[in-house]
Formats: C-alpha cells, structure tokens, sequence
C-alpha cells in the first residue's frame, strides 16, 4: 500500500524540469508571458511553478529576464504581497499592460521586412521611436534556441537581410524633422496645428494658416497631409490633400483641439497608384492590346477598378479620374499597348503629348 500510495503522489500535479521534445526557451518565457497577462493580479513565484512546470528557481531567472525589457530600465514588473508576511504575488504593472506584445519568430521577421517604410521619417524623434522598436523586434527574431520543429524558424540565418518589403524610393525630409514630428502629434491627439503655404522665391512670406489634420499619408515615399483648413473654431467641410512640401513652419496649438468628422475615411483618399487624392465620379477608360492582356488583369490599379475582356483579347480598363496628370502618366507607362477611348479631353491631351514627342524623333 505504502508503494501505491508512493507511486500516486509522484504522478499527481506537473513534472519539474525541461520537458521532453522541442519545448524550446523561448517558449517557456512565452508562457510565462501569457500566465501573468491572464493573471492581472498577479501570481506567486510557487504558482507560477505550478503553471509553467517549472523549478522556483527557474521561474525566478525567466522573471529577471521579462522585467528587463522594460524601457529606461524602469522594468516590467512589480509585486504585491498577498498578506502580511505572505509570499509575493508577481504581475505586470498596470500602466505596462497591453504594451507588451507578445511576438514568434516569423512575425518579427514580418514586421522586420517593413523597416525600410521608416526611411521617408527619418531626422525625426518618430523615426528614432521606429528604430528603437524594430531593433527590440530584431532580438525577438535573432534569440537563439535549442530545438528545432516544423514550427519554429531559425534566428541564426539572418533572414532580416534576406526578407525584405522594397518601398519606392523615398523623398527626404531629413530637414524637417521637426516638422514632421509637430504633423504627427497635431494627427495623433487631433490638435489644430498652424502652417505657412511654401511660396516661390522672391514672393512675399505667407500668412499662418489654421488646420485640422485629420490624417498623415505616407504614399510612394511622399508624405501627405489630409484635412480641412479652419476660421476660428469651426473647420471647412471640404477635405484637402496637402503634399508635405507645400507646408512650412509647422506648429502645433497646445490648448486647441478638434473633433474628426465622423464620416471622415482616410482610405477614401488613397487612390492607388493614382496617389493621394479626393475621391472623383468621373472616369476614364483605357483599351490594351492582347499581348499585354495578362499582365494588365495581374494589377491592382485602383480599388474601384473595372475590367472587360473582348473576344479578341483585348482589354479594356475603367478607371476613377482623380488626377488628369497621373492618368497620362499611367497610360503612356504602356506604350503603344495602351489607347485612351475617354474621355475626350483626355484623348486630346495624350494625342497632343505623344506628336510633341514623335516630332523630337525625325
């Protein structure tokens, strides 16, 4: 009886120790991660054992190690005593909570494939706030571990070089830094912000304009601004797209705040590879030749695209015009593959440009 009796304690409650198969580091301070995000209040060190199958002593280290990603080196952590003299309850600290996010291996290399975004921000504190993120992110990807499954991804083979979201070259804002970072605080907390239209040279320095900014844009490497211009506390019900370029001085109010118009979408104004723009009902469409039939279906040219196919191949495409000068360019990219059926004008004008250019060429 003494044996059974023996033999039944042993196998009640968690075996301590590494467990057997791929139960890598990185997953148990995951789990231990996961264990006080459930647990508000906090767990004591003997619970977290208990949870996490593991010696005090090692959920001491792992707890070491959670606390130290805290910035400023402020930590993570905290603890209460659960009485007098009881032993302490450990938990996030309340004001960290929902901070920490909790990252596998292949979505840090996922979100590390999108660093080169971050470049048209650069010189300023927004940029330096990205850096320091994606460089935290780059230690998740990179912790070495023992075992290796189907679903763990090695951190040794540098695949943060190898993996990679190219972005069209970025503009340089690089001088205005401060700007930007005045634009991205204005956005963020919905403040009125103050700025003068750039002017040519030699014109005289223009008056500050009020704004509400609604939304920042960054499109192909430009960055636009998406708001309504103000006289006092009342705004413009029309919505204006302000490339970055054609704003100076910036300034953000510290007691003046706005309210974003409930129906304001900024997905309405980002129009493809047309740009950044206001949304327009007149369209125009585009005939393609059959060879390039295949290639032209394979392109997300603008959500509000429309396509057609005749029995001959050809292709025929209906597009939002939102900005005459961007659908030229867009037609003359393809060549003689592509012919403006309408509307007129836009015939007109890209008739007009191409016996410009054919004059060039004798």
């Amino acid at each position: 009886m003494r044996t059974i009796a023996a033999r039944s304690a042993r196998t009640r409650g968690p075996k301590l120790g590494r467990p057997a198969g791929s139960f890598t580091q990185n997953r148990r301070f995951e789990a231990l991660r996961r264990a006080l995000e459930k647990a508000p209040a906090g767990l004591t060190i003997e619970e977290l054992a208990v949870t996490l199958k593991m010696t005090s002593r090692s959920v001491r280290r792992y707890l070491r190690e959670f606390d130290n990603k805290g910035e400023d080196g402020a930590g993570l952590l905290e603890f209460v005593e659960t009485r007098k003299g009881g032993p302490l309850r450990w938990r996030i600290k309340p004001g960290e909570r929902g901070r920490a996010v909790s990252l596998r291996r292949a979505q840090a290399y996922a979100v590390l494939a999108t660093r080169r975004v971050f470049e048209v921000l650069r010189g300023s504190a927004l940029y330096d706030e990205a850096d320091l993120a994606l460089a935290q992110i780059a230690k998740v990807a990179q912790t070495p571990f023992r075992a290796s499954g189907k679903a763990e991804i090695s951190g040794e083979q540098h695949l943060e070089d190898r993996f990679l979201f190219v972005q069209p070259p970025a503009r340089s804002y690089a001088s205005r830094g401060e700007d930007l970072d005045e634009l991205f605080r204005a956005v963020a907390d919905l403040r009125v912000l103050r700025y003068r239209p750039r002017v040519r040279p030699g014109e005289p320095r223009a008056e500050r304009v009020p704004f509400h900014p609604y939304a920042m844009v960054v499109h192909q490497g430009a960055i636009h601004v998406l708001g309504a211009r103000a006289t006092g506390a009342r705004a413009s019900a029309e919505v204006d797209v302000l490339p970055l370029e054609s704003m100076t001085d910036i300034r953000t109010s510290e007691t003046e705040h706005f309210e974003l118009p409930p129906t304001f979408d900024a997905s309405q104004y980002v129009q493809g590879d047309f740009g950044v723009a206001r949304p327009a009902r007149a369209r125009f469409i585009v005939e393609f030749e059959a060879r390039v039939a295949d290639e032209v279906k394979s392109k997300r040219i603008h959500p509000q695209q429309r396509i057609a196919t005749a029995p001959d191949g050809r292709v025929r495409m209906s597009l939002p015009l939102v900005d005459p000068r961007a659908a030229i360019a867009f037609v003359l990219s393809w060549g003689d593959a592509a012919r403006v059926v309408e509307p007129p004008e836009l015939v007109n004008e890209i008739g007009t440009i191409l016996s410009r250019a054919a004059s060039r060429y004798p």
